[in-house]
């Protein structure tokens, strides 16, 4: 009784280590756990003093029912809420999330001083709100950092799927990026090739470039595409001149000249360019990307173009150390062998563009409209684990994902007139992955598809016979399965690992993007005989 009463008088006096140390003694008599557990909660509550150390306190368990203190343990379910929204403050990516959390917090805090003091038990009444009050003054203290914000309206969608991604949006190719300034910093500018999967973000790399050059580089973006068209050399080589004269606002090259003599006129072209031009805009440099740079080889096999045009290129790589180019394009530019090919390759340096990494994945979903300004959503941890380890990191595909996630919250919110968390759930991950999705990301899935029909034999074959299996098959598997012979599979493993769609961890081979392995598992198992 002695104990127990020292207890109540302790939480009274607002002396938590005290009133915790007496209820220990108490712990075996009916209710003695409970008034423990809150005298050692009410403690750890008190000793949070920073907006960190609120957010880094463990939520309290809350008692069982029924409880002697049920006024207290409600105001605790309150101080619960406001912990884990602290935790949003501090450690979310998104302004306006950390905004939406600063406000349920002081709403929290404000309704236990206001309505629920009025029943909380007298002992421990003063007590909880010395701590409601010290959690006010501090998140007061940083509401002039964070702000105030609400959701009124629909959200425009700011994911893009399908076309690059430019300016303070892009994110993520830091460290290719990086390689290229430096490779651009010196008066001696290096030609280089980008290879990778479509829908990698090759284009966005390009269409980025001038933003991490020097002010007296310029560059120059073409789009092969646009010579899917042409019938000759001197349609190619007119429509670069017409793209580098629209870029640099100068006047193109005539059509009658260069259809005469293209080599050569385009050969003036380009001198008169770096020697005059240039100069003349207060530039000292030149690089001309190449996007869709396959194109090449096809207009090659149709003989729309000489077979020694990969020659005439690589003499133009070679003519100044101040013009330089970037070839952009599928893996198979890094493997092309042909006579015509390969000596232009060695003339420049490869340089991949995989996955993103798991940080980047994340900053580009929290924050698809740029560090300077505010996105309403946000994710939970498990959430961003979750799209990671659907895509890989592949961006199309984490771009189309997050487009998929804002539809369905404005749906929710301002069609059907359903409450939605502000926070997407790993179950909001999973209802994203709907049909819709599929027939939406089918030009990625069908690429990549394609593509492992090219180059090695047996390449669909593996991954139709690998695709039901998450944790993958070894070799030994696959052999037996495939019914391919050793040098073929092998081949073709190499290859699908080569253009990651594949990879092999402890001696198994699985497929890289869980996406595609679903999308591979619903539409080609049918195939199979």
């Amino acid at each position: 009784a002695r104990a127990a009463a020292a207890g109540f008088w302790y939480l009274h006096q607002r002396d938590t280590e005290k009133a915790e140390k007496a209820f220990a003694v108490v712990r075996s008599l009916a209710y003695g756990e409970e008034m423990y557990s809150l005298a050692q909660t009410l403690h750890r509550f008190s000793l949070a003093a920073t907006p960190d150390s609120i957010a880094s306190l463990k939520v309290a368990p809350i008692a069982a029912e029924p409880s002697l203190r049920p006024q207290t343990w409600q105001a605790i379910s309150s101080l619960n809420l406001v912990i884990t929204e602290m935790a949003l403050v501090q450690r979310s990516y998104s302004q306006q999330v950390r905004s939406l959390a600063l406000n349920r917090i002081i709403g929290e805090l404000i309704d236990i001083a206001d309505q629920q003091a009025a029943n909380l038990p007298p002992a421990e009444k003063e007590l909880i709100l010395s701590i409601v009050l010290k959690w006010l003054k501090i998140s007061a203290s940083i509401a002039g950092t964070v702000g105030t914000v609400t959701i009124t309206q629909p959200i425009p969608n700011p994911y893009i799927i399908g076309d690059p991604v430019i300016g303070k949006r892009f994110v993520g190719r830091e460290d290719i990026l990086r390689e290229l300034e430096s490779m651009w910093s010196g008066d001696n500018l290096s030609s280089v090739v980008l290879y990778g999967h479509r829908r990698m973000g090759k284009t966005s790399i390009l269409r980025n470039l001038e933003a991490y050059l020097p002010p007296n580089v310029s560059v120059i973006y073409i789009n092969l595409q646009r010579l899917a068209t042409v019938t000759s050399l001197a349609e190619v080589l007119l429509t670069m001149a017409e793209e580098i004269a629209q870029t640099l606002a100068i006047d193109a090259p005539e059509e009658e000249k260069i259809s005469q003599h293209p080599e050569m006129y385009f050969n003036r072209y380009l001198d008169r360019l770096m020697r005059q031009i240039l100069p003349e805009k207060a530039k000292t440099g030149l690089i001309i990307a190449l996007d869709e740079f396959e194109i090449i080889e096809d207009l090659i096999e149709a003989n729309t173009l000489p077979r020694n045009f990969l020659g005439y290129l690589r003499s133009l790589v070679q003519s100044s150390p101040r013009l330089a180019f970037v070839f952009a394009g599928l893996h198979t530019l890094e493997e092309m062998t042909a006579d015509y090919f390969h000596p232009f390759f060695g003339s420049v340096y490869p340089i991949p563009v995989s996955f993103l990494s798991p940080e980047s994945t994340r900053v580009i979903l929290a924050n698809p409209v740029g560090e300077d300004e505010d996105f309403p959503l946000d994710y939970t941890p498990s959430a961003l684990d979750k799209i990671y380890q659907l895509t890989h990191g592949q961006p199309y595909l984490v771009q189309l994902i997050g487009f998929h996630l804002v539809r369905f919250y404005n749906k929710q919110v301002f069609e059907l007139q359903r409450p939605q968390d502000i926070r997407f759930q790993v179950e909001d991950v999973e209802k994203a992955i709907d049909d819709e999705f599929f027939q939406r990301g089918n030009y990625y899935f069908t690429g990549v598809w394609k593509q492992a029909k090219q180059d090695a034999a047996g390449q669909q074959e593996i991954l139709i016979v690998l695709s039901p299996h998450l944790q993958g098959l070894t070799r030994a598997d696959l052999l037996s399965s495939t019914g391919l012979t050793d040098t073929t599979l092998d081949w073709a493993l190499k290859t699908l690992e080569n253009h990651h769609v594949i990879e092999c961890q402890d001696s198994r081979y699985r497929i890289a993007v869980e996406l595609f392995r679903r999308w591979v598992s619903e539409t080609k198992q049918e195939t199979m005989t």
